[in-house]
């Protein structure tokens, strides 16, 4: 589990659609909810009186509220009312569960895990494009390797192989010659950009553009965010993925897809969003295919990759992840001595 790190919890349109709203990120069981302020809370899912999960309760007024025998919660994870309690007593201060700090920024909702000295020294991945473009998200929980998770958005010699029928020629295409990726990478993150042959049909080259090539970036930022961001002559698509241990055999990926000037004459966006998120959806569920089995083949030879020149992205992205991890484990067992 790899901690002191920022977690991106949910947005906050999940809050409109369910509240409270059950987590597990790297084995915390969380809560998170909205009270009637407007204020956002994430605290320990257990209600410290019998212990069950307070995300199978409700809000009422400032507090959750556990639905088992109605003790209520504020978003210091405070107990603030207990029904069943003499008129007048004072609730005792261990009536309490654990309190995460939070941060809202590019319009998700974050919590830091690990040591609270350091949440101020370890930035939010830089996920500009959520805050002003349209978008649409998709959680998937699968059985595989969360560094193989990490790498997957980046890798770029995969797309026109597994979404052959999805995408197809609609991100351009990378032939056998050299691509030079132009990468930068420092201490936790790296960013880079490279050019797709444009071979999309007709019509695909009519709406996005006649340049013959096609501009991607890439970015990844250690432990838990990576970005595709495609650059059509007019339009532009931009995704970003988002992952996490839920615990020792699953991970969690949330990707989120935002655009400009693609679609925006629908009205209020409605058809651009539903059939982003379709096409979303199948994409990812083929990249899982090919995530949850690579963790299965090298759970039953115990092989490792072969990997060549071409393969110049998985190699900086590979030091990059064994530093910081090294790093983590470090400061974990700094903090346990």
């Amino acid at each position: 589990m790899i901690i002191n790190q920022w977690y991106l919890a949910c947005l906050p349109e999940e809050l409109e659609i369910q509240n409270p709203l059950k987590r597990k990120i790297v084995g915390k069981d969380l809560v998170i909810f909205k009270n009637k302020k407007g204020e956002v809370g994430i605290i320990e899912d257990r209600c410290c009186h019998r212990n069950v999960n307070l995300s199978l309760g409700y809000i009422q007024g400032d507090c959750i509220k556990c639905a088992y025998h109605g003790w209520e919660y504020n978003i210091n994870g405070e107990c603030t009312h207990i029904p069943s309690f003499p008129l007048g007593e004072q609730i005792p201060k261990t009536a309490k569960v654990e309190k995460y700090h939070t941060s809202i920024k590019h319009k998700a909702i974050w919590v830091w895990i690990g040591n609270e000295n350091l949440k101020d020294s370890t930035p939010i991945p830089p996920m500009i494009e959520m805050g002003d473009h349209p978008r649409v998200y998709n959680y998937h929980y699968l059985k595989a390797d969360l560094q193989l998770v990490a790498e997957s958005l980046i890798d770029a010699y995969h797309i026109n192989h597994v979404h052959k029928d999805s995408i197809g020629s609609f991100m351009g295409n990378l032939h056998g010659e050299k691509v030079e990726f132009n990468l930068n990478v420092e201490d936790t993150y790296l960013t880079g950009e490279y050019n797709r042959h444009n071979e999309g049909t007709f019509w695909e080259k009519f709406y996005f553009g006649y340049a013959k090539e096609i501009k991607t970036k890439i970015g990844f930022w250690f432990p838990g965010t990576s970005k595709l961001d495609i650059n059509f002559k007019k339009r532009r698509m931009i995704i970003y993925e988002h992952f996490y241990q839920v615990d020792d055999e699953t991970v969690c990926m949330l990707q989120i897809t935002c655009w400009n000037k693609i679609l925006n004459q629908f009205p209020m966006n409605f058809f651009a969003k539903s059939m982003m998120l379709k096409k979303s959806n199948t994409i990812v569920e083929e990249d899982l295919v090919f995530l949850e089995n690579n963790l299965s083949v090298k759970q039953k030879t115990g092989k490792r990759d072969l990997l060549i020149k071409s393969d110049e992205v998985t190699f900086e992205f590979t030091k990059l992840w064994n530093r910081n991890l090294q790093k983590d484990e470090k400061l974990a067992q700094e903090e346990n001595s």
